[in-house]
C-alpha cells in the first residue's frame, strides 16, 4: 500500500487499513485491507495526513501527505529541484 490514511474497526469485526495503491492501469486508488490485531499500532504509525502549505519561493500553494515524524516542507516540489 503506497499510502495509508487510516485504520479502523467497527462493530467488533475485524481490523481494517484503508489507503492508496495502484491498480493494474497505474492510477492510484481506494482499497482496503484486513489485517492482524497485532499490526494496529504499526499501521497507525505509518498513517498519513493530507496537509496545503504556501510555497516560500514561487508563492504558490501546494498539498501533499505527511505523517506525524515528518517535517513541514517549506518549498513546493517544483521549486525544489532549482537547488541543485
Amino acid at each position: 500500500m503506497k499510502t495509508v490514511i487510516g485504520v479502523s474497526k467497527k462493530h467488533n469485526s475485524v481490523w481494517r487499513v484503508y489507503g492508496y495503491d495502484y491498480d493494474d492501469d497505474d492510477k492510484l486508488k481506494l482499497c482496503t485491507k484486513k489485517i492482524n490485531p497485532l499490526l494496529v499500532w504499526f499501521y497507525k504509525l505509518k498513517k498519513s495526513k493530507k496537509y496545503n502549505n504556501i510555497c516560500d519561493v514561487c508563492g504558490e500553494e501546494f498539498s501533499f501527505y505527511k505523517t506525524r515524524f515528518d517535517k513541514m516542507p517549506e518549498i513546493c516540489f517544483n521549486c525544489e529541484e532549482w537547488d541543485y
